[in-house]
């Protein structure tokens, strides 16, 4: 019971934080040194006022809809169209990590050199061995799915195991996705960034190395944590990717939930909405000039064959 009051308060405290926002910033911009700036920030980034603050606006985001249909709707295409948007911005990785791939094995297979040098006009703007550049391949891999895992959900092109969730009616499948992602989805993005937290920043900072358990900080300088290998060195970067990560799920898992509830309400509104990207098929082309085809023509009434006969004997009689 104690629990559920704490939340609940918590969550009211929330929602005053989230009301006091850019007072609550203005009064961080004013500290006077970078160190308490640093500090604080990494402190808020996994503290329990920062969570209560996130969820209080979600729920109030949900509230809003379920008062306006309009702004629910909104809600959903807006959140879907800005993890859609990042993407496909990040999909064209795929095409630089080909295309740097097929460099290294003509460097290195053909002219057997050992490193790769990129001097537009005789200005040189890279010049990185071989090894180096393969180990960047990692790195953009990891961009793709850091920030194409949200838009792939989006278009249901994740693994789904199907049990019972098919033979159900289309109402109770809206609820159960409803149900899944507030029990599963959203805690899960939540755990990823708690956890990913004091990892990336003890990464990316020099300062009193942070847990999860973590209520005091000192921030003393940037770090930028690399390896001592030949490949790729930006350790600090794989490990903040992690963070990105978590919250383009965490915003993709407020649309989805949002996105039931709209289904709730209304019909045919679908999980995973197909690609909104592809045109509609263009009807069949009219040919004004020619010419309209002609009615089809009545089925031709029966003969009148009584009245035929009646002639015929009342000749033979006179």
């Amino acid at each position: 019971m104690s629990l559920v009051l704490d939340s609940l308060k918590g969550l009211a405290n929330g929602a005053i934080d989230l009301v006091t926002l850019p007072y609550t910033i203005f009064q961080w911009w004013q500290l006077e040194t970078l160190k308490e700036k640093m500090t604080a920030l990494t402190l808020a980034g996994q503290s329990l006022e920062f969570l209560y603050l996130v969820l209080a606006l979600v729920i109030l985001v949900t509230a809003a809809g379920l008062i306006s249909r309009r702004f629910l709707k909104a809600s959903v295409l807006g959140l879907e169209s800005f993890n859609r948007t990042i993407g496909h911005a990040a999909s064209w990785f795929v095409l630089l990590l080909m295309f740097q791939q097929v460099l290294i094995i003509i460097m290195g297979q053909v002219f057997r050199g050992n490193e790769l040098m990129f001097a537009p006009f005789g200005m040189q703007l890279a010049n990185n061995e071989l090894q180096w550049l393969s180990g960047q391949l990692k790195f953009y891999n990891a961009i793709l799915i850091a920030f194409a895992s949200a838009y792939t959900f989006i278009e249901g092109g994740h693994v789904r195991v199907d049990l019972v969730y098919g033979s159900l009616s289309y109402k109770a499948q809206r609820f159960m996705d409803f149900m899944g992602s507030i029990v599963f989805m959203i805690p899960s993005t939540i755990f990823i960034w708690w956890f990913a937290w004091p990892i990336a920043t003890n990464s990316a900072f020099s300062q009193r190395p942070l847990n999860i358990f973590s209520e005091k900080a000192s921030w003393r300088g940037f770090k930028w944590e690399s390896s001592g290998t030949a490949e790729f060195t930006w350790v600090w970067a794989f490990k903040a990717i992690i963070l990105f990560f978590a919250a383009l799920l965490f915003i993709q898992a407020v649309a989805f939930m949002l996105r039931n509830l709209w289904g709730l309400l209304e019909d045919d509104v679908e999980s995973h909405p197909r690609v909104q990207d592809d045109p509609e098929p263009d009807p069949q082309p009219v040919d004004m000039a020619a010419p309209a085809a002609a009615p089809a023509a009545a089925p031709a009434a029966a003969p009148a064959v009584a009245p035929a006969v009646d002639i015929d004997l009342a000749a033979k009689r006179s």
